[in-house]
């Protein structure tokens, strides 16, 4: 018993069970992750676009569904591309190098961790950064949010190394990994990274004038800015000279424009601080302890004053921008868990306090999985997971460990949680019929200059799995004009198919989401489910007819 003890609550000072709890952390992440097809809308632009550089031979020119797709950098483009060569192009290969850098990311975290406060430091950040809510959400969902995060984190982890320890190499590695970061995502994650970076090394450096200027000619920043520019400015500069103020316009627009000019309904000051309620669930009330515990020992926040940068210059520059979004602060994570980590080994850790938030959120978190097991009708084989959540918890009351046990509680109830919820993903797809409509289209042998006709709003994935340029509201008048002349593959809801006034075959027919984007997830999850129980008025019959 005490072996099962110590696997559930591990000594933090022994690197044998860190690599312990990063396999497991692997597994959740591998877990079901490639058995959904492509998502809509974003993976859908990701997918189409790198199976369109296969068609084409062109892996410099991105395109979504045969049209300049000019809105973000090719990073991710050919990271995907690289595992699609290996792999085939399946959503294994799609997903996979999106999983990877989210398993890096939290390696990263891991080694910061490491680096600043020692191996449970390492231990105790990598465990709140591997099942942070919003992490979980985007871990296997190809688009720009994980690479970003993986090349961010790996700028600041070879960053704070080159700083720290006055290593050229690793103050050279970071600018590289910062050109790659704007690869990534573009050129306003200078200003990002370089806000923390300035403030940190101000405020490390406050009233010591000399030593800062020392600091900052230590970080060779016009080497830095020529390295950076090269890198990550190099597809941005090759695209304009190619497509001039065409790429430009989208480009600005999806970078600085949405930042500065998008419309807003106001500032927003406290957007984000609701995303930080939530973003890394189980231990965002933690984090806002940690906040709290910072303030009132302000001598002790220096050992914290990276993390503490991190954050704060983020909030500042995404709140000041008109557009926001929640994932903005997925790359914030890292420092989230850097915050909290001291509060779990210092000296002046607030035990009681900890104990409390921590059983309280894993309580929850046991009840939402008893709630999913209920409502999804999945095994009640499952019901061993919280089961063995509450044995464990009353085993350590009993012996007095406690306190060390709750720290790594949220961690195990959130991974019982992700369990359970990722074993419904392939029920998903009985709503999903996306690959099948794309193999019928395959089999059938239409020629792949028709197009796909669509009745509709643009399902984002089909292009992809039509392999075909895909054209949104046709109505039934202007498909039968089109079939007028020529061959004819249409998509349109089923009470409208009397309204066609030609001759076609039927292909395919079925429910489909009666929605243009599968993006509010909850709710989305909350439609399939009741749709399996037999109520289906979120959805709509749809067919597929062809004409020769």
């Amino acid at each position: 018993m005490e072996k099962v003890l110590s696997v559930i609550s591990p000594d933090s000072s022994k690197p044998k069970n860190t690599y312990f709890l990063f396999i497991l952390i692997a597994f959740v992440y591998f877990y079901n992750f490639h058995v959904n097809d492509i998502w809509t809308p974003n993976e859908s632009f990701y997918a189409d676009a790198v199976r369109e550089m296969f068609e084409s031979g062109n892996f410099i020119d991105i395109k979504y569904n045969y049209e300049p797709r000019y809105n973000k950098p090719p990073l991710t483009y050919w990271a995907i591309a690289a595992s699609n060569a290996i792999f085939g192009l399946n959503e294994f290969g799609i997903r996979l190098p999106i999983v990877l850098m989210a398993l890096g990311s939290i390696w990263l975290t891991y080694l910061l961790g490491k680096r600043m406060y020692g191996q449970s430091g390492g231990f105790y950040a990598m465990i709140i950064m591997a099942l942070g809510l919003q992490l979980l959400a985007v871990k296997q969902y190809a688009s720009p949010e994980v690479p970003l995060t993986y090349f961010f984190t790996l700028t600041m982890y070879w960053f704070y190394r080159g700083y720290e320890d006055r290593s050229n190499k690793y103050l050279m590695l970071s600018y590289i990994a910062l050109g790659l970061t704007v690869l990534t995502k573009g050129f306003p994650y200078i200003i990002v990274i370089g806000g923390i970076v300035g403030f940190y090394v101000l405020l490390k450096n406050w009233g010591q004038w000399k030593q800062l200027w020392k600091d900052i000619v230590f970080l060779k920043l016009p080497l830095g800015v020529l390295i950076v520019g090269a890198i990550g400015l190099s597809w941005v500069i090759f695209m304009y000279i190619k497509d001039g103020q065409a790429f430009w316009d989208i480009y600005y627009t999806e970078t600085f424009g949405r930042a500065l000019e998008k419309k807003s309904n106001g500032m927003k000051p406290f957007f984000y601080i609701g995303v930080l309620s939530w973003t890394i669930v189980p231990y965002s009330l933690t984090f806002f302890y940690a906040v709290v515990h910072w303030a009132i020992y302000r001598k002790s926040a220096k050992q914290a004053l990276f993390p503490i940068a991190w954050v704060l210059v983020m909030l500042v520059i995404f709140t000041v921008s008109k557009g926001k979004i929640p994932t903005y602060i997925i790359q914030a994570h890292p420092a989230l868990a850097l915050m909290i980590v001291p509060m779990f080994i210092g000296e002046k850790t607030p035990r009681l306090a900890i104990k409390i938030i921590h059983f309280f959120i894993s309580a929850l978190l046991t009840g939402g999985i008893i709630y999913l097991i209920l409502e999804l009708n999945l095994s009640l084989a499952f019901m061993l997971i919280p089961a063995l959540l509450i044995t464990a918890t009353v085993m350590f009351l009993i012996k007095k460990e406690s306190f060390k046990f709750s720290l790594i509680l949220p961690f195990w109830a959130m991974f019982g949680f992700m369990i359970v919820f990722s074993s419904f993903l392939p029920k998903m797809e009985a709503f999903r019929p996306y690959d099948t409509i794309g193999e019928i289209i395959t089999q059938k042998e239409i020629d792949r200059i028709t197009p796909l006709l669509l009745d509709a709003w643009l399902i984002q994935n089909l292009p992809y799995y039509a392999k075909r340029h895909t054209l949104r509201d046709y109505s039934p008048s202007m498909i039968n004009e089109y079939a007028t002349s020529n061959e004819t593959l249409a998509f349109l809801p089923k009470d409208h198919l009397t309204d066609l006034d030609f001759e076609y075959e039927l292909l395919w027919e079925g429910m489909i989401y009666n929605f243009s984007s599968e993006s509010q997830f909850f709710k989305y999850v909350m439609a399939v489910n009741q749709a399996l129980k037999g109520n289906t008025e979120k959805f709509a019959t749809y067919a597929l007819v062809y004409k020769p």
